[in-house]
């Protein structure tokens, strides 16, 4: 449902722009930092990764560095960028722990497909029905994913490609503020979108239009889901209305302008951990080689006692629920 319109500069961490480099969100780990995953990963090695507890991944070391990351990702800039996490210190099935046991500290995780996988495989995938833009090799537009915190860890980069962009939707909703402010009407009543694997059954879409901006109690949200919406209208067989339209051209414009958006290359071994509702990313095509299939984790973490936010912001994530247990999603 349509929240009141925030007409106010948003100042916050979250609002950055891209002057300063992407290399304000890194965050080197320690030696004994890495020490502790490494004791914790050897610890919890007879548990399928997905199945480590937070308690089971837990030491003071560890404690310590997931608090701070929570604080950046809630409450401050709203991103970090792990780095010392190595191929030659790590298999493939040690990252998949090490990552999945940090992000036991900062949420819950929770299905991404219908397949209801807990560590989504970003990867190129000859079989994919449901055209998930993940398992593609395409270049994907600035987008939201579901859930509060996102992450996304690299195991094996591209041969060619496949760099990553951030754009913070607060500095959007300031520049959109300050330049076309009579498109936020359109942006916060929103429109129905599509649940990408509900729509060959019967509840295709959202029963309710859900905002792209919305606003509670002066916290600003953001849900991007532009061309899932569009295809909303189509299943409904009926326009795409047009001051959206209108709205979201420009919304998309502001979202890759060299002033907003950040772009790098993930190396292998990085962790990137975002808050998804304050950001939109994006990701260029990428080529493989033989030698080099580019691999990246996905992480969708649910935040107890986050950002107070629109509760269809999560509905994407929670259809996959509805489907295999056929509960109200």
């Amino acid at each position: 449902m349509a929240s009141p319109v925030f007409r106010e500069i948003i100042d916050h961490p979250n609002a950055w722009t891209p002057d300063g480099g992407v290399e304000r969100f890194w965050r080197h780990l320690s030696e004994a930092e890495l020490t502790a995953l490494d004791e914790l990963i050897a610890k919890t090695r007879d548990t399928d990764p997905v199945k480590v507890t937070r308690e089971q991944f837990s030491s003071p070391v560890i404690d310590a560095l997931a608090d701070e990351m929570r604080e950046i990702i809630l409450n401050g800039a709203g991103v970090v960028i792990l780095k010392g996490v190595t191929p030659d210190r790590y298999s493939e099935e040690d990252m998949k722990r090490l990552y999945w046991g940090l992000g036991t500290h900062l949420g819950r995780g929770l299905p991404q497909s219908r397949q209801m996988e807990m560590l989504g495989l970003v990867q190129e995938e000859e079989a994919n029905p449901m055209i998930r833009g993940y398992r593609s090799s395409a270049a994907l537009g600035m987008h939201t994913d579901a859930f509060e915190i996102v992450g996304l860890m690299c195991v094996r980069r591209a041969e060619e490609g496949g760099e990553s962009s951030l754009a913070s939707a607060l500095t959007m909703h300031n520049k959109i503020l300050t330049e076309r402010p009579e498109l936020l009407d359109a942006l916060y009543e929103g429109y129905y979108f599509v649940l990408q694997e509900l729509q060959f059954t019967d509840r295709p879409t959202t029963a309710e239009k859900v905002p792209v901006f919305s606003n509670k109690d002066g916290v600003v949200s953001v849900n991007a889901a532009s061309s899932y919406m569009r295809h909303a209208a189509e299943l409904r067989k009926e326009p795409f209305p047009a001051d959206l339209d209108e709205a979201l051209k420009y919304f998309d414009q502001v979202a890759n302008r060299e002033d907003v958006r950040a772009e790098f290359l993930l190396d292998d071994g990085d962790v990137m951990l975002w808050n998804n509702y304050t950001h939109l990313h994006s990701r260029r095509a990428f080529q493989n080689s033989t030698e080099r299939k580019r691999l990246l984790l996905r992480l969708w973490l649910e935040v107890e006692n986050g950002r107070d936010v629109q509760p269809d912001y999560a509905l994407r994530g929670r259809s996959f629920r509805w489907i295999n247990e056929q509960v109200p999603a």
